[in-house]
């Protein structure tokens, strides 16, 4: 018989499932914000994007390239 996985592990970047819960539990990851540099963007619909928590408006490559850094999504 196998064996069920126990823990929690991480999709798409950014959610977590707990295993022990048969993925029941579905939450959002815990972001470090004490790091220095952005965490986030938010979409502003003109193809540019609103980096959190800097305010910087930059473009679809500057925001993958600066949350790349940080590991994020």
């Amino acid at each position: 018989m196998a064996r069920k996985p126990k823990g929690t592990i991480t999709i798409f970047g950014c959610y977590e499932i707990d295993l022990d819960k048969q993925g029941a539990l579905i939450r959002p990851a815990p972001i470090d914000t004490s790091a220095p540099g952005d965490y986030g963007a938010d979409p502003l619909g003109d193809g540019t994007f609103r980096m959190v928590p800097s305010g910087d408006v930059v473009d679809y490559e500057e925001r993958c390239r600066r949350l790349e850094k940080k590991g994020s999504r």
